[in-house]
């Protein structure tokens, strides 16, 4: 077993059997930002298999405040290249899928069903929706999480095994405004603090240890320093995801609108 493992090797209930499974494990990221950025690297530095990355954007200035997987020699170029480009120096043995495209209901399932686990890292309504129920469809396990201001929350949705994603969220919030970190800002602080719960939480069920985050949402308030944890369980009427929707209608958007990024 590789020597940069032995740290992880020595935790109890881990050992050489959780780290195979690591290195078995396909994890798809959905987004190269915020919590991208942290997720990506460590996946790969833990020893996860193959890292997909998905995700259509630029690098611009102002994401580098907490984007640290990117460089100011990055800015106007494409983030799945960066971020192929740091995992290629930190772990030469993971395997990176650079997937330069949208996330839509057009292509979901057809990736989805490439990986054994998603991350949800993106930081817009429509795609969480999108991301939760494709998920749900190809009975594979979501871990997500985002921030926005201050405030940041993380969970996993598990609908096979427990509570999914709209069991907390069986409605989006009626704003779009409510999706851009441009109008309401984004405490760096607080994106690493989520991204690093959704790193734990991904890599616990990567390598089958530990207890996920299902059932439960864990919610982080920056500015005062606070963690909170929200308890919820599946819905007595909820019935299964089978389809994919306007996801844009269903969050507000007129037929007008492009898609948001991720």
């Amino acid at each position: 077993m590789d020597q940069r493992f032995t740290r992880q090797l020595a935790l109890t209930n881990f050992g050489e059997k959780a780290q195979q499974n690591l290195a078995r494990a396909r994890v798809l990221v959905i987004g190269a930002g915020g919590v991208g950025s942290t997720v990506i690297p460590s996946l790969a530095a833990a020893g996860v298999g193959t890292v997909g990355v998905i995700d259509n954007d630029k690098v611009e200035l102002s994401n580098l405040h907490r984007q640290h997987i990117h460089k100011l020699l990055d800015v106007g170029h494409k983030k799945v290249i960066s971020a192929v480009e740091r995992v290629a120096d930190l772990s030469p043995a993971t395997q990176v899928v650079a997937i330069d495209e949208m996330l839509t209901p057009d292509n979901a399932l057809s990736l989805f069903a490439n990986y054994d686990l998603i991350v949800d890292g993106s930081d817009n309504y429509p795609t969480h929706y999108l991301s939760a129920d494709a998920a749900e469809i190809i009975g594979i396990p979501l871990v997500w999480g985002w921030a926005c201001e201050f405030g940041a929350e993380a969970g996993v949705s598990w609908p096979a095994r427990a509570a999914g994603f709209r069991d907390l969220y069986p409605a989006p919030p009626e704003l779009r405004a409510a999706d851009s970190n441009a109008v309401h800002g984004i405490f760096p602080g607080a994106v690493l603090v989520i991204a690093s719960v959704v790193t734990a939480e991904a890599l616990k069920v990567a390598a089958q240890v530990g207890t996920p985050l299902v059932n439960r949402v864990t919610r982080y308030n920056g500015f005062t320093g606070q963690f909170s944890e929200l308890h919820y369980q599946r819905a007595a009427d909820a019935k299964p995801i089978t389809e994919l929707a306007d996801y844009r209608h269903l969050c507000g958007y007129t037929p007008d609108d492009e898609w948001p990024t991720s």
